[in-house]
């Protein structure tokens, strides 16, 4: 778990040059769960007689996915960068093998019309192993991949039959009774859980968490931010429930299972869960 003040902005930085040229567009291509595909986004080709290589984009490859019922999904990823790379970048830029970019990609869940669920895309880069996590409803979906290195993808689906309320904003949020365990899918970033617990005496309590979510690329999980009311307004506190100041915040991130300690006085107070680039289930419960 990590704690974060202020919300995050992320920057992310997409590795390697694409040289303008001939795009060549891949059929949809049909996943099975839990079963590793293999593609890349481009090639490195002798253009010429002279050996010159060009390189040659394959464009976005679409992997159809069919969700029997409600649940979660996690893709993971591995990705190298392409045959023929260190050639072409000593070709253009005249440096060697040792600092040769490795390219990037990405993936980018789809409705059945092929239409972007999610407003972030996920990209690869920096590392050569990636996972991410989106909830989903019965329906097909499609995977978007695409960019400029060799990669194996896959899926795993898990299904979720029964979830329970959250509230949709703070002041409907809704009442979490002591051991209770709540079991949840997040299916929007742009919209949060709302829970509340009621504490009747200065007590220490430990909020327990199981998230399934996950961005491997940025390093990032399910969020918790806790609330007190004053009046008419929601004021952010820290884990000893003590006002923060103005236009602060405190965020905890959870990846796995994991727990936030809080020495709470007398009070109720409100949880509020979310993730700031994909979806996916988790448990929550507090003692």
């Amino acid at each position: 778990m990590r704690n974060k003040r202020k919300l995050l902005g992320f920057l992310v930085m997409v590795l390697g040059v694409l040289p303008c040229s001939l795009t060549v567009f891949a059929a949809d291509t049909a996943m099975k769960n839990k079963k590793w595909l293999s593609g890349q986004g481009g090639a490195y080709v002798e253009e010429d007689k002279d050996g010159t290589l060009e390189y040659k984009d394959y464009g976005t490859s679409y992997y159809k996915i069919k969700v029997p019922k409600q649940g979660y999904i996690i893709v993971d990823a591995k990705v190298s960068k392409l045959p023929g790379a260190d050639r072409y970048q000593e070709q253009e830029y005249g440096y060697g093998t040792e600092e040769t970019e490795k390219g990037s990609a990405f993936v980018n869940l789809l409705d059945s019309s092929k239409k972007s669920i999610y407003k972030n895309e996920n990209y690869f880069g920096l590392k050569n192993k990636f996972s991410f996590s989106w909830a989903v409803k019965k329906g097909t979906y499609y995977l978007a991949v695409g960019g400029s290195q060799k990669y194996k993808i896959r899926y795993s689906f898990t299904p979720v039959a029964k979830i329970n309320k959250a509230g949709k904003r703070l002041r409907g949020a809704v009442l979490l009774k002591k051991g209770a365990t709540v079991k949840n899918l997040l299916f929007d970033v742009d919209k949060s859980h709302y829970y509340k617990i009621n504490v009747p005496k200065k007590s220490k309590v430990t909020i327990s968490v199981n998230s399934k979510i996950k961005e491997s690329n940025l390093d990032m999980g399910l969020f918790l931010q806790l609330l007190v009311v004053q009046g008419n307004t929601f004021d952010f506190v820290d884990n000893k429930g003590k006002l923060l100041p103005k236009d602060d915040l405190v965020t905890w991130v959870f990846k796995g299972k994991d727990k936030l300690v809080c020495n709470f006085p007398r009070g109720t107070y409100y949880l509020r869960v979310g993730s700031y680039y994909t979806t996916g289930y988790y448990t929550l419960k507090w003692n």
